[in-house]
């Protein structure tokens, strides 16, 4: 048996120690009297016991040969072996406070997730015409999607907001259009610049302007990066009565490899694809 073994004096406990249990107080599991440990004694040679037995030499007492007390080798009564006691985990104050600033970053961060990647479904075979428009009026804001029912509207809630988008698809392209409307988190004040606000969900938009829709000011530019943004996706976005108002653009060419696509994108992408007729259709 490994490492060495003491006798509690108060409750006749035996305990046994590590091998590498140097000198240290233990307390007793049973009586909770603490004991000190000296560190045991070790030799740097490891010495070598012969197979004989030891004590067959020694004088004798009456018909039986002296031996060594049992006690010696095999204590009497139960072993507990020691397990030093595992330190408390520390608490610290104000987490509750630390979670709900998270749970409102992390709204803001998926937000651009699911405005940005959230809508892309698989490209079918695609065709050479334009398929033309057709208005919808989603969550109260009207916007023109391509024709046909190669539509998705899914809605998503997250932490102190919740997420509805609305995405259509060019079958000659295999563009995409998506309009998504996302209630603010109540810890994002209401009249935030559009700047502040596309910083702290850190999206970074090049060839950025202003732009204004129904008498609202936004900001439109191209999409460079995100979390889950797609690159080269042209879009405008908006603050209109506490809700973030974001239509996008995505090119088949920009997200083929994310949709599976086959197809080389068509040389007349964007005179079938029509952008600019999308965005101008916005209305609040």
């Amino acid at each position: 048996m490994t490492g060495h073994r003491i006798v509690c004096p108060r409750c006749k406990t035996t305990l046994q120690l590590p091998v590498a249990t140097g000198a240290l107080k233990v307390k007793c599991p049973k009586c909770e009297l603490m004991l000190s440990v000296r560190a045991p004694t070790t030799s740097a040679v490891p010495i070598s016991v012969p197979p004989e037995n030891l004590f067959e030499n020694l004088p004798s007492s009456g018909s039986s040969a002296a031996a060594p007390p049992s006690s010696v080798f095999r204590p009497s009564g139960p072993v507990t072996v020691y397990q030093p006691p595992k330190p408390a985990k520390k608490r610290g104050g104000g987490s509750n406070a630390a979670l709900k600033i998270i749970s409102t970053i992390v709204g803001l961060g998926v937000l651009s997730v699911v405005l940005c990647a959230g809508g892309i479904f698989a490209i079918g075979y695609l065709n050479s015409r334009h398929s033309g428009w057709t208005s919808v009026t989603y969550k109260g804001y009207t916007v023109s999607m391509p024709a046909g029912e190669d539509r998705r509207d899914k809605s998503q809630q997250f932490p102190g907001t919740t997420v509805h988008e609305l995405t259509g698809r060019r079958k000659e392209t295999g563009s995409q259009y998506s309009l998504v409307v996302a209630q603010l988190p109540s810890a994002i004040r209401q009249n935030i610049p559009i700047e502040e606000l596309l910083r702290d969900m850190m999206i970074r938009l090049s060839n950025q302007y202003p732009v204004t829709r129904s008498g609202v000011d936004g900001m439109a530019g191209t999409m460079q990066s995100g979390m889950g943004g797609i690159q080269g996706s042209a879009c405008e976005i908006f603050v209109h009565n506490g809700n973030l108002i974001v239509a996008m653009y995505s090119p088949y060419s920009e997200i083929r490899d994310l949709v599976g696509g086959q197809r080389e994108p068509v040389s007349n992408e964007s005179e079938l694809d029509k952008p600019s007729e999308f965005f101008d259709s916005l209305e609040f």
